[in-house]
């Protein structure tokens, strides 16, 4: 396990899933072009009879200059003649341009349609997990941390399906395992969220240490049981809750390839590290109540 929050522990079954089954691309090629232009200025379907002029014109002119003289003259001639063309056609050519479509032509603009769910991906997954997830037998006894109660509530707001205090049976200990919140997607991907305090309020008993090696005991119970497990620091959970719930998204994006609740959080913040603490650290955070400097009400 990391030994910084926040922390989060993949069961075997779920890596090797996502292994063999890399999710879709979240890149989407947009078309985006440029605003243009477009005028048709072509002259080409000239009418018969002009085309016919021209061709006179072209036969002319040559024969004229090797008939007649002086050249000079022929040329005066000629310059008169192609003015006068050129005036009795100008009304005929401004005519024709003018029933062009002279108004620009935009090309649109596309813009990208976020997809955030891939039922594919979540089909497999969840034919993974289905019946191989073990499942709470009770409502929990165990009583909430002081700061439980508060993030619950941020929970809720993001993740309806969030059920707070539920029991696990395990066979190797006489009572069972409290999970502070569990939460089901719609894929089967189930998720332990635990919140860490670095001592017990009211015996100052050390806790959630890194030395002690029950949390290691404790998350390897649940991802052998097919549950995802993420651990924040109960500081974390107090001064950064949304943080925390933007971390809770990206491992449901990461692994049911569900964005979401990822794009709900997206102007969120990402959460601040923390470093776990050891039985040392633990025992001079309860002297000094540590816990006193972020939490809002101490009772526990």
């Amino acid at each position: 396990m990391s030994k910084f929050y926040p922390a989060v522990i993949y069961p075997a079954s779920i890596l090797s899933f996502l292994a063999n089954n890399p999710i879709p691309s979240q890149k989407h090629h947009v078309i985006n072009l440029k605003s243009s232009q477009i005028f048709n200025l072509s002259i080409r379907n000239t009418s018969k009879p002009i085309q016919f002029l021209y061709f006179l014109l072209g036969f002319l002119i040559p024969v004229s200059f090797g008939a007649l003289s002086p050249w000079w003259l022929v040329a005066l001639v000629w310059s008169s003649i192609g003015l006068g063309i050129v005036c009795a056609l100008s009304p005929s050519l401004t005519q024709k341009l003018g029933n062009q479509n002279m108004n620009p032509v935009q090309t649109p603009v596309i813009k990208p349609k976020a997809i955030l769910r891939f039922p594919e991906h979540e089909a497999k997954l969840s034919s993974l997990l289905l019946n191989n997830v073990l499942q709470p037998t009770s409502k929990s006894d165990a009583p909430a941390g002081v700061s439980e109660k508060a993030f619950y509530r941020v929970l809720r707001r993001l993740f309806p399906s969030v059920t707070q205090g539920m029991a696990f049976d395990n066979p190797e200990f006489p009572y069972p395992y409290s999970a502070d919140f569990i939460l089901v997607h719609d894929s089967n991907l189930s998720i332990d969220i635990e919140i860490d305090e670095p001592y017990v309020g009211d015996t100052k008993a050390s806790h959630h240490c890194i030395d002690q090696g029950k949390d290691d005991t404790r998350n390897k119970f649940f991802t052998s049981n097919n549950w995802v497990v993420i651990r924040f620091s109960e500081k974390q959970a107090v001064k950064y809750p949304y943080s925390c719930c933007k971390f809770i998204a990206s491992v449901i994006a990461r692994v049911a390839d569900d964005l979401t609740y990822l794009n709900q959080l997206a102007n969120i913040a990402d959460l601040p590290s923390e470093p776990m603490w050891t039985i040392k650290q633990a025992k001079k955070w309860a002297k000094t109540n540590y816990r006193k400097t972020y939490l809002p009400t101490y009772r526990k």
